[in-house]
């Protein structure tokens, strides 16, 4: 079942169960095993910054340009970005692992640990970053126990060096 599919349903009142016998941390297993770039998505609402780490993160199209990212329905900064209108996606650059474990800090101030480009003053964009995608939310979705964000992109600034990765629990470098 699609995404898609997965949020019609829950829409429509279906829940959806396991199958008898799903093994939820063989499914985490495997996804842990897939290299993934690492993300820090951040916004600023009534002039207070707010992000997460997610590796969560994919392109959607390119005509219209529209990204993805999804976040836990348990994470600190949830009730942010469930309301935020604009967002960007800053895909970090090798070397900054250590930024990516302080944003997924519950309780610490994330910023403290970032230098932000001083040109963007409605969104936090990091300064350093291989790549950032700045953009307004075009749709929020209820997936899971996840909230799924389509980000319309209106900016994107990159880098000429090498994305941080992550697969099996560690950050990996590529060859």
């Amino acid at each position: 079942m699609t995404n898609v599919d997965t949020a019609v349903a829950e829409s429509s009142g279906t829940y959806l169960e396991s199958p008898p016998g799903f093994d939820a941390g063989q499914l985490r297993r495997a996804l842990a095993g897939m290299a993934t770039s690492v993300t820090l998505v951040t916004t600023k609402i009534d002039g207070t910054p707010y992000g997460f780490t997610a590796n969560s993160f994919t392109s959607v199209s390119v005509s219209p340009p529209l990204v993805a990212v999804f976040l836990a329905e348990t994470a600190e900064s949830y009730p942010a970005f469930a309301r935020t209108t604009h967002l960007a996606v800053n895909i970090l650059a090798d070397g900054q692992g250590d930024i990516a474990k302080h944003f997924a800090t519950k309780g610490v101030d994330k910023f403290a640990a970032v230098e932000l480009h001083h040109e963007y003053d409605h969104v936090p964009v990091v300064t350093g970053a291989a790549a950032s995608i700045v953009g307004r939310v075009h749709e929020r979705w209820t997936v899971g126990d996840h909230l799924m964000i389509i980000v319309h992109v209106d900016d994107v600034l990159r880098a000429d060096v090498e994305p941080l990765v992550y697969q099996n629990r560690a950050f990996r470098k590529l060859v």
